[in-house]
């Protein structure tokens, strides 16, 4: 196991942070290609298709006020700023959409997705 693992620290978009659950564990979508292979008679070809680096499963502790404001943010066209904070103090900043999964009222869990623009700035700790 690596030394820079942990659960998610804090959550901010567009300028409002948000209280995360401690087990929280994003998926992380970090290879900039999906590669297939292709059979042939000699060597395999292979086709790559770009994708988004995306980060996914992001459970928010939120109040049904918060619930409402997300889905606004999730409906609005306008880009977001998006960051996050691993336990470890290593931060992801960018620019771009959430997907707003679903709530859970029993926990008050906000499960969201965030799709950047762009791609993500790293800063390590």
């Amino acid at each position: 196991m690596g030394e820079n693992v942990g659960t998610l620290r804090k959550c901010v978009i567009d300028g409002v942070s948000y209280d995360v659950f401690a087990d929280t564990n994003i998926t992380f979508n970090r290879s900039a290609y999906e590669v297939e292979g292709q059979a042939t008679t000699g060597k395999t070809l292979y086709k790559r298709t770009k994708r988004v680096r995306t980060a996914e499963s992001i459970g928010l502790a939120t109040t049904p006020a918060q619930m409402e404001e997300l889905a606004s943010k999730a409906n609005s066209l306008a880009d977001k700023t998006l960051a996050f904070e691993l336990a470890d103090g290593s931060n992801y900043k960018a620019t771009g959409q959430i997907n707003f999964e679903n709530y859970e009222s029993e926990s008050g869990k906000s499960t969201v997705q965030f799709i950047p623009s762009g791609d993500w700035t790293p800063f390590l700790a």
